[in-house]
Protein backbone atom coordinates (compact mmCIF):
# COMPACT_ATOMS: atom_id res chain seq x y z
CA UNK A 1 0.00 0.00 0.00
CA UNK A 2 1.36 3.39 -1.02
CA UNK A 3 0.37 6.55 0.84
CA UNK A 4 1.41 10.20 0.83
CA UNK A 5 1.54 12.13 4.11
CA UNK A 6 1.84 15.92 4.35
CA UNK A 7 2.77 17.62 7.62
CA UNK A 8 2.13 21.38 7.42
CA UNK A 9 3.26 23.93 10.01
CA UNK A 10 3.92 27.66 9.97
CA UNK A 11 7.65 26.99 9.53
CA UNK A 12 7.81 24.22 6.96
CA UNK A 13 5.91 21.68 4.91
CA UNK A 14 7.14 18.09 4.91
CA UNK A 15 5.90 15.39 2.56
CA UNK A 16 6.58 11.68 3.03
CA UNK A 17 5.81 8.96 0.51
CA UNK A 18 5.35 5.66 2.29
CA UNK A 19 5.08 2.13 0.87
CA UNK A 20 4.00 -0.60 3.28
CA UNK A 21 5.20 1.45 6.23
CA UNK A 22 8.60 2.25 4.72
CA UNK A 23 9.63 5.79 3.81
CA UNK A 24 10.60 5.88 0.12
CA UNK A 25 10.68 9.62 -0.65
CA UNK A 26 10.92 12.66 1.59
CA UNK A 27 10.71 16.38 0.77
CA UNK A 28 10.87 19.60 2.79
CA UNK A 29 9.89 23.14 1.91
CA UNK A 30 10.92 25.83 4.39
CA UNK A 31 8.37 28.60 4.18
CA UNK A 32 10.93 31.30 4.98
CA UNK A 33 13.21 30.20 2.13
CA UNK A 34 12.31 30.51 -1.52
CA UNK A 35 12.90 27.50 -3.72
CA UNK A 36 13.75 28.87 -7.14
CA UNK A 37 14.04 25.58 -9.08
CA UNK A 38 11.47 25.56 -11.88
CA UNK A 39 10.86 29.32 -11.68
CA UNK A 40 10.91 31.33 -14.91
CA UNK A 41 12.39 34.84 -15.00
CA UNK A 42 12.85 37.82 -17.21
CA UNK A 43 16.58 38.22 -16.62
CA UNK A 44 19.39 40.58 -17.53
CA UNK A 45 22.72 39.43 -18.94
CA UNK A 46 25.55 40.67 -16.70
CA UNK A 47 28.57 39.17 -18.45
CA UNK A 48 29.42 36.69 -21.19
CA UNK A 49 32.52 34.56 -20.61
CA UNK A 50 33.79 32.52 -23.55
CA UNK A 51 36.41 30.90 -21.32
CA UNK A 52 33.83 28.99 -19.29
CA UNK A 53 31.28 28.85 -22.11
CA UNK A 54 28.57 30.53 -20.05
CA UNK A 55 26.92 33.84 -19.26
CA UNK A 56 26.18 35.25 -15.83
CA UNK A 57 22.62 36.48 -15.54
CA UNK A 58 20.74 38.57 -12.98
CA UNK A 59 17.41 36.95 -12.10
CA UNK A 60 16.60 39.25 -9.19
CA UNK A 61 18.03 37.17 -6.32
CA UNK A 62 21.22 37.65 -4.28
CA UNK A 63 23.46 35.52 -6.53
CA UNK A 64 23.64 35.79 -10.31
CA UNK A 65 22.69 32.62 -12.12
CA UNK A 66 24.88 31.04 -14.78
CA UNK A 67 23.59 30.18 -18.22
CA UNK A 68 25.75 27.65 -20.11
CA UNK A 69 25.97 28.19 -23.85
CA UNK A 70 24.70 24.63 -24.29
CA UNK A 71 21.38 25.74 -22.74
CA UNK A 72 20.76 28.57 -25.21
CA UNK A 73 17.97 28.53 -27.78
CA UNK A 74 19.61 31.35 -29.75
CA UNK A 75 23.16 32.01 -30.92
CA UNK A 76 25.48 33.13 -28.12
CA UNK A 77 26.27 36.33 -30.02
CA UNK A 78 22.72 37.42 -29.27
CA UNK A 79 23.59 37.60 -25.56
CA UNK A 80 25.71 40.69 -26.12
CA UNK A 81 22.90 42.43 -27.97
CA UNK A 82 19.97 41.29 -25.88
CA UNK A 83 19.36 43.20 -22.70
CA UNK A 84 16.84 40.76 -21.27
CA UNK A 85 16.43 37.00 -21.76
CA UNK A 86 13.83 34.46 -20.69
CA UNK A 87 15.35 31.78 -18.46
CA UNK A 88 14.29 28.96 -16.18
CA UNK A 89 16.13 27.66 -13.10
CA UNK A 90 17.14 24.01 -13.49
CA UNK A 91 19.37 23.73 -10.42
CA UNK A 92 19.21 25.82 -7.26
CA UNK A 93 22.13 27.72 -5.70
CA UNK A 94 24.62 25.61 -3.75
CA UNK A 95 27.33 27.07 -1.57
CA UNK A 96 28.99 29.92 -3.43
CA UNK A 97 27.45 28.93 -6.77
CA UNK A 98 24.40 30.64 -8.15
CA UNK A 99 21.48 28.90 -9.84
CA UNK A 100 21.97 27.03 -13.10
CA UNK A 101 19.72 28.37 -15.87
CA UNK A 102 18.39 27.33 -19.24
CA UNK A 103 16.54 28.96 -22.11
CA UNK A 104 15.02 25.59 -22.99
CA UNK A 105 11.88 26.14 -20.95
CA UNK A 106 9.86 23.13 -19.77
CA UNK A 107 6.40 23.28 -18.22
CA UNK A 108 5.43 20.05 -16.43
CA UNK A 109 1.85 18.93 -16.09
CA UNK A 110 0.47 15.78 -14.54
CA UNK A 111 0.69 13.70 -17.73
CA UNK A 112 2.87 15.80 -20.04
CA UNK A 113 5.87 18.11 -20.05
CA UNK A 114 5.56 20.95 -22.56
CA UNK A 115 8.82 22.17 -24.15
CA UNK A 116 8.00 25.27 -26.26
CA UNK A 117 11.43 25.45 -27.97
CA UNK A 118 11.30 21.85 -29.26
CA UNK A 119 9.30 19.88 -31.80
CA UNK A 120 10.24 16.50 -30.36
CA UNK A 121 7.72 14.09 -28.82
CA UNK A 122 9.24 11.81 -26.21
CA UNK A 123 7.94 9.09 -23.91
CA UNK A 124 9.05 8.37 -20.36
CA UNK A 125 11.61 5.57 -20.07
CA UNK A 126 9.33 3.99 -17.45
CA UNK A 127 6.78 3.19 -20.16
CA UNK A 128 8.48 0.14 -21.68
CA UNK A 129 5.70 -1.42 -23.76
CA UNK A 130 6.47 -0.51 -27.39
CA UNK A 131 2.83 -0.65 -28.52
CA UNK A 132 1.83 1.74 -25.73
CA UNK A 133 4.70 4.09 -26.54
CA UNK A 134 3.62 4.16 -30.21
CA UNK A 135 -0.04 4.74 -29.24
CA UNK A 136 0.81 7.64 -26.96
CA UNK A 137 3.10 9.33 -29.49
CA UNK A 138 0.42 8.98 -32.16
CA UNK A 139 -2.15 10.69 -29.93
CA UNK A 140 0.12 13.63 -29.15
CA UNK A 141 1.15 13.99 -32.81
CA UNK A 142 -2.50 14.32 -33.69
CA UNK A 143 -3.58 16.89 -31.07
CA UNK A 144 -0.47 18.94 -30.29
CA UNK A 145 -0.19 22.59 -31.37
CA UNK A 146 1.98 23.53 -34.33
CA UNK A 147 4.78 24.79 -32.09
CA UNK A 148 6.40 23.12 -29.12
CA UNK A 149 7.24 19.55 -28.16
CA UNK A 150 6.05 17.22 -25.43
CA UNK A 151 7.35 14.47 -23.19
CA UNK A 152 4.73 11.98 -22.07
CA UNK A 153 5.22 11.25 -18.38
CA UNK A 154 4.85 7.78 -16.87
CA UNK A 155 1.47 8.83 -15.41
CA UNK A 156 0.23 9.16 -19.01
CA UNK A 157 0.36 5.40 -19.64
CA UNK A 158 -3.10 4.10 -20.55
CA UNK A 159 -4.67 7.55 -20.81
CA UNK A 160 -6.93 8.57 -23.68
CA UNK A 161 -7.00 11.56 -26.00
CA UNK A 162 -9.36 13.77 -23.93
CA UNK A 163 -7.03 13.72 -20.93
CA UNK A 164 -4.09 14.93 -23.02
CA UNK A 165 -6.22 17.53 -24.83
CA UNK A 166 -7.20 19.17 -21.55
CA UNK A 167 -3.63 19.28 -20.31
CA UNK A 168 -2.18 20.59 -23.58
CA UNK A 169 -4.72 23.41 -23.52
CA UNK A 170 -3.72 24.29 -19.94
CA UNK A 171 0.04 24.20 -20.63
CA UNK A 172 -0.25 26.20 -23.88
CA UNK A 173 -2.30 28.85 -22.07
CA UNK A 174 0.31 28.99 -19.29
CA UNK A 175 3.08 29.54 -21.85
CA UNK A 176 1.07 32.33 -23.46
CA UNK A 177 0.69 34.08 -20.10
CA UNK A 178 4.43 33.81 -19.39
CA UNK A 179 5.29 35.38 -22.76
CA UNK A 180 2.87 38.26 -22.18
CA UNK A 181 4.43 38.91 -18.77
CA UNK A 182 7.89 38.95 -20.38
CA UNK A 183 6.76 41.62 -22.86
CA UNK A 184 5.12 43.84 -20.24
CA UNK A 185 7.63 43.52 -17.35
CA UNK A 186 9.75 46.66 -17.10
CA UNK A 187 12.90 44.91 -15.88
CA UNK A 188 14.14 41.76 -14.18
CA UNK A 189 11.08 39.92 -12.92
CA UNK A 190 9.69 36.58 -11.78
CA UNK A 191 7.29 35.51 -14.52
CA UNK A 192 6.24 32.09 -13.26
CA UNK A 193 6.69 30.46 -9.86
CA UNK A 194 6.79 26.68 -9.76
CA UNK A 195 4.20 24.93 -7.63
CA UNK A 196 4.51 24.66 -3.86
CA UNK A 197 5.55 21.34 -2.37
CA UNK A 198 2.09 19.85 -1.81
CA UNK A 199 0.85 20.80 -5.28
CA UNK A 200 4.10 19.58 -6.81
CA UNK A 201 3.61 16.24 -5.04
CA UNK A 202 0.11 16.00 -6.51
CA UNK A 203 1.50 16.72 -9.97
CA UNK A 204 4.47 14.34 -9.79
CA UNK A 205 3.40 11.51 -7.49
CA UNK A 206 -0.39 11.22 -7.17
CA UNK A 207 -1.48 8.35 -9.42
CA UNK A 208 -3.36 5.04 -9.43
CA UNK A 209 -0.73 3.40 -7.22
CA UNK A 210 -1.42 5.80 -4.34
CA UNK A 211 -4.21 4.64 -2.05
CA UNK A 212 -4.52 7.90 -0.08
CA UNK A 213 -3.02 11.36 0.39
CA UNK A 214 -3.38 12.61 3.99
CA UNK A 215 -2.86 16.30 4.85
CA UNK A 216 -2.90 17.54 8.45
CA UNK A 217 -3.79 21.17 7.62
CA UNK A 218 -7.37 22.17 6.90
CA UNK A 219 -6.40 25.12 4.68
CA UNK A 220 -3.81 23.11 2.72
CA UNK A 221 -6.32 20.27 2.36
CA UNK A 222 -8.96 22.56 0.85
CA UNK A 223 -6.44 24.17 -1.53
CA UNK A 224 -5.23 20.73 -2.62
CA UNK A 225 -8.78 19.53 -3.30
CA UNK A 226 -9.32 22.54 -5.57
CA UNK A 227 -6.02 21.92 -7.36
CA UNK A 228 -6.77 18.21 -7.89
CA UNK A 229 -10.23 19.13 -9.18
CA UNK A 230 -8.51 21.19 -11.86
CA UNK A 231 -5.63 18.90 -12.90
CA UNK A 232 -6.84 15.38 -12.13
CA UNK A 233 -10.45 15.21 -10.85
CA UNK A 234 -10.62 11.42 -10.59
CA UNK A 235 -8.04 11.47 -7.78
CA UNK A 236 -10.07 13.86 -5.63
CA UNK A 237 -11.46 11.03 -3.50
CA UNK A 238 -7.90 10.10 -2.46
CA UNK A 239 -7.29 13.46 -0.72
CA UNK A 240 -8.09 13.30 3.00
CA UNK A 241 -7.82 15.68 5.95
CA UNK A 242 -5.90 13.94 8.73
CA UNK A 243 -7.72 14.36 12.06
CA UNK A 244 -5.87 11.84 14.22
CA UNK A 245 -4.62 12.77 17.70
CA UNK A 246 -1.24 11.16 17.04
CA UNK A 247 1.01 13.44 14.91
CA UNK A 248 0.81 12.33 11.29
CA UNK A 249 4.53 11.49 11.05
CA UNK A 250 4.40 9.31 14.15
CA UNK A 251 2.36 6.80 12.13
CA UNK A 252 4.52 3.86 11.06
CA UNK A 253 7.45 5.50 12.87
CA UNK A 254 8.01 7.91 9.97
CA UNK A 255 9.65 10.53 12.20
CA UNK A 256 12.33 8.05 13.26
CA UNK A 257 12.88 7.00 9.64
CA UNK A 258 13.45 10.67 8.78
CA UNK A 259 15.99 10.94 11.61
CA UNK A 260 17.85 7.94 10.17
CA UNK A 261 18.46 9.89 6.94
CA UNK A 262 21.35 11.70 8.64
CA UNK A 263 23.11 8.54 9.81
CA UNK A 264 26.23 7.40 7.98
CA UNK A 265 25.88 3.73 8.94
CA UNK A 266 22.77 1.80 7.92
CA UNK A 267 22.28 -1.77 9.04
CA UNK A 268 20.93 -4.37 6.64
CA UNK A 269 18.39 -7.01 7.75
CA UNK A 270 20.86 -9.87 7.27
CA UNK A 271 23.56 -8.39 9.51
CA UNK A 272 25.58 -6.49 6.91
CA UNK A 273 25.67 -2.71 6.68
CA UNK A 274 26.48 0.20 4.38
CA UNK A 275 28.40 3.40 5.08
CA UNK A 276 27.35 6.55 3.21
CA UNK A 277 29.83 9.41 3.12
CA UNK A 278 28.89 12.56 1.23
CA UNK A 279 31.65 14.93 0.17
CA UNK A 280 31.52 18.11 -1.86
CA UNK A 281 32.50 16.46 -5.15
CA UNK A 282 31.20 12.90 -4.79
CA UNK A 283 29.44 10.41 -2.56
CA UNK A 284 31.19 7.18 -1.52
CA UNK A 285 29.13 4.20 -0.36
CA UNK A 286 30.86 1.22 1.22
CA UNK A 287 29.17 -2.19 1.53
CA UNK A 288 30.27 -4.49 4.38
CA UNK A 289 29.20 -8.04 5.20
CA UNK A 290 29.17 -7.58 8.98
CA UNK A 291 27.71 -10.64 10.67
CA UNK A 292 25.74 -12.18 7.82
CA UNK A 293 23.47 -14.77 9.44
CA UNK A 294 22.28 -16.73 6.42
CA UNK A 295 23.92 -20.01 5.42
CA UNK A 296 25.66 -20.68 2.13
CA UNK A 297 29.03 -20.60 0.44
CA UNK A 298 31.20 -17.49 0.73
CA UNK A 299 30.38 -16.43 -2.85
CA UNK A 300 26.65 -16.82 -2.20
CA UNK A 301 26.85 -14.83 1.04
CA UNK A 302 28.75 -12.03 -0.71
CA UNK A 303 26.26 -11.91 -3.58
CA UNK A 304 23.26 -11.83 -1.25
CA UNK A 305 24.82 -9.07 0.85
CA UNK A 306 25.56 -6.95 -2.24
CA UNK A 307 22.06 -7.45 -3.63
CA UNK A 308 20.49 -6.59 -0.30
CA UNK A 309 22.70 -3.50 -0.04
CA UNK A 310 21.62 -2.23 -3.45
CA UNK A 311 17.96 -2.12 -2.40
CA UNK A 312 18.93 0.06 0.55
CA UNK A 313 21.33 2.19 -1.50
CA UNK A 314 18.71 2.91 -4.17
CA UNK A 315 16.26 3.93 -1.44
CA UNK A 316 18.80 6.14 0.33
CA UNK A 317 19.80 7.95 -2.88
CA UNK A 318 16.18 9.02 -3.27
CA UNK A 319 15.57 9.78 0.40
CA UNK A 320 18.76 11.80 0.80
CA UNK A 321 18.53 13.41 -2.65
CA UNK A 322 22.15 12.53 -3.30
CA UNK A 323 23.35 13.80 -6.66
CA UNK A 324 26.49 14.12 -8.72
CA UNK A 325 29.12 11.38 -8.87
CA UNK A 326 28.45 8.30 -6.72
CA UNK A 327 30.90 5.44 -6.17
CA UNK A 328 29.67 2.20 -4.60
CA UNK A 329 32.34 -0.08 -3.15
CA UNK A 330 30.75 -3.53 -3.12
CA UNK A 331 32.17 -6.61 -1.43
CA UNK A 332 34.54 -8.20 -3.97
CA UNK A 333 32.84 -10.79 -6.20
CA UNK A 334 35.03 -13.33 -7.97
CA UNK A 335 32.34 -14.60 -10.35
CA UNK A 336 31.55 -12.41 -13.36
CA UNK A 337 27.99 -13.78 -13.36
CA UNK A 338 27.51 -12.32 -9.87
CA UNK A 339 28.76 -8.92 -11.00
CA UNK A 340 26.26 -9.00 -13.89
CA UNK A 341 23.39 -9.85 -11.49
CA UNK A 342 24.30 -6.92 -9.26
CA UNK A 343 24.52 -4.52 -12.21
CA UNK A 344 21.18 -5.71 -13.61
CA UNK A 345 19.45 -5.21 -10.26
CA UNK A 346 20.77 -1.67 -9.85
CA UNK A 347 19.55 -0.75 -13.33
CA UNK A 348 16.09 -2.03 -12.40
CA UNK A 349 16.07 -0.11 -9.11
CA UNK A 350 17.11 3.26 -10.56
CA UNK A 351 14.32 3.08 -13.15
CA UNK A 352 11.93 3.91 -10.30
CA UNK A 353 13.90 7.07 -9.58
CA UNK A 354 12.52 10.28 -11.07
CA UNK A 355 16.02 11.78 -11.13
CA UNK A 356 18.04 10.97 -14.23
CA UNK A 357 20.77 8.41 -13.50
CA UNK A 358 23.60 6.77 -15.41
CA UNK A 359 25.21 3.56 -14.16
CA UNK A 360 28.43 1.89 -15.32
CA UNK A 361 29.01 -1.89 -15.02
CA UNK A 362 30.69 -3.36 -11.94
CA UNK A 363 34.49 -3.35 -12.21
CA UNK A 364 36.68 -6.29 -11.24
CA UNK A 365 37.50 -4.40 -8.06
CA UNK A 366 33.81 -4.41 -7.14
CA UNK A 367 33.20 -0.71 -7.80
CA UNK A 368 30.12 0.81 -9.40
CA UNK A 369 30.37 4.34 -10.75
CA UNK A 370 27.16 6.24 -11.36
CA UNK A 371 25.79 9.75 -11.64
CA UNK A 372 22.46 11.04 -10.40
CA UNK A 373 20.80 14.29 -11.42
CA UNK A 374 20.99 16.96 -8.74
CA UNK A 375 18.53 19.87 -8.75
CA UNK A 376 18.75 20.92 -5.11
CA UNK A 377 21.17 20.27 -2.27
CA UNK A 378 21.14 16.88 -0.58
CA UNK A 379 18.78 16.28 2.31
CA UNK A 380 21.68 15.81 4.75
CA UNK A 381 23.12 19.22 3.80
CA UNK A 382 19.66 20.78 3.97
CA UNK A 383 18.97 19.44 7.47
CA UNK A 384 22.41 20.02 8.95
CA UNK A 385 25.40 22.35 8.94
CA UNK A 386 29.15 21.86 9.27
CA UNK A 387 30.23 21.02 12.80
CA UNK A 388 31.97 24.12 14.23
CA UNK A 389 34.36 21.91 16.20
CA UNK A 390 35.61 19.36 13.67
CA UNK A 391 34.84 21.66 10.68
CA UNK A 392 33.31 18.82 8.72
CA UNK A 393 36.09 16.27 9.20
CA UNK A 394 33.89 14.09 11.39
CA UNK A 395 36.93 13.48 13.63
CA UNK A 396 38.00 14.59 17.10
CA UNK A 397 41.20 13.76 18.93
CA UNK A 398 41.05 10.41 20.72
CA UNK A 399 40.90 10.23 24.52
CA UNK A 400 44.44 8.89 24.69
CA UNK A 401 45.77 11.65 22.42
CA UNK A 402 44.05 14.29 24.54
CA UNK A 403 45.39 12.78 27.78
CA UNK A 404 48.97 12.81 26.48
CA UNK A 405 48.55 16.38 25.24
CA UNK A 406 47.24 17.54 28.63
CA UNK A 407 50.00 15.66 30.49
CA UNK A 408 52.62 17.35 28.33
CA UNK A 409 51.06 20.76 29.05
CA UNK A 410 51.01 20.12 32.81
CA UNK A 411 54.68 19.09 32.83
CA UNK A 412 55.56 22.25 30.91
CA UNK A 413 53.61 24.59 33.22
CA UNK A 414 54.41 23.03 36.61
CA UNK A 415 58.20 23.18 37.07
CA UNK A 416 58.37 22.78 40.84
CA UNK A 417 56.39 21.49 43.79
CA UNK A 418 53.84 23.46 45.72
CA UNK A 419 51.18 23.18 48.39
CA UNK A 420 48.20 24.05 46.20
CA UNK A 421 46.82 21.14 44.06
CA UNK A 422 46.64 21.47 40.30
CA UNK A 423 42.99 21.59 39.17
CA UNK A 424 42.32 19.93 35.83
CA UNK A 425 38.90 20.56 34.24
CA UNK A 426 38.11 18.29 31.28
CA UNK A 427 35.22 16.66 29.44
CA UNK A 428 33.88 13.48 31.18
CA UNK A 429 35.23 11.28 28.35
CA UNK A 430 38.75 12.59 28.96
CA UNK A 431 38.35 12.43 32.73
CA UNK A 432 37.96 8.66 32.45
CA UNK A 433 41.57 8.40 31.22
CA UNK A 434 42.84 10.35 34.22
CA UNK A 435 42.19 7.52 36.68
CA UNK A 436 44.09 7.14 39.95
CA UNK A 437 47.01 5.27 38.40
CA UNK A 438 47.52 7.66 35.47
CA UNK A 439 47.18 10.75 37.68
CA UNK A 440 49.62 9.39 40.26
CA UNK A 441 52.36 9.09 37.63
CA UNK A 442 52.01 12.78 36.77
CA UNK A 443 51.89 13.78 40.46
CA UNK A 444 55.18 12.00 41.11
CA UNK A 445 56.83 14.02 38.33
CA UNK A 446 55.60 17.45 39.45
CA UNK A 447 55.50 16.77 43.20
CA UNK A 448 51.99 18.23 43.43
CA UNK A 449 48.54 16.76 43.81
CA UNK A 450 46.17 16.80 40.80
CA UNK A 451 42.41 17.18 41.21
CA UNK A 452 40.46 16.12 38.11
CA UNK A 453 37.03 17.69 37.57
CA UNK A 454 34.68 16.36 34.86
CA UNK A 455 32.54 19.03 33.19
CA UNK A 456 30.09 18.02 30.48
CA UNK A 457 29.72 21.67 29.38
CA UNK A 458 33.30 21.83 28.16
CA UNK A 459 34.20 20.73 24.63
CA UNK A 460 35.89 17.37 24.38
CA UNK A 461 39.04 18.88 22.89
CA UNK A 462 39.16 21.71 25.44
CA UNK A 463 40.58 21.69 28.98
CA UNK A 464 41.55 23.99 31.84
CA UNK A 465 44.71 23.72 33.99
CA UNK A 466 44.46 25.89 37.13
CA UNK A 467 47.67 26.15 39.19
CA UNK A 468 46.42 28.28 42.07
CA UNK A 469 43.15 29.03 43.79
Amino acid sequence: MKEILANCTEDEIRVAIVEDGHLTDFFIERLGEENVVGNIYKSKVVSVLDGIQAAFVNIGVSKNGYLPFSELTTDKSELNKTKFVLVQVTKGPMGTKGSKLTQQISLPGHYLVYIPSSLHIGVSKNITDEKERFRLKSIIEEIKPSTGGFIIRSEGAGKEKDVFKREIKYLARLWEIINKKFETAAGVALLHRDLGLVFKTVRDYLNEDVSAFFIDSKDEHEDTLNFVEMVSPKFKEKIHLYKGKVPIFEINNIEQQITNIQKQKIKLPSGGYIIIQEAETLCAIDVNSGKFTKAGSLDEIILRTNLEALYEIAAQLRLRNIGGIIVIDLIDMHRSSDRKKVFKLLLELVRKDKAKTEVLPVTKLGLIEMTRQRKTESMVNFLSETCPYCEGSGQVLSRETMAIKIKREILKLVTRGGEQPVRLIVHPDIAEVFDEEYTKKIENKINRKIVVEANSQIHREDYRIILGN
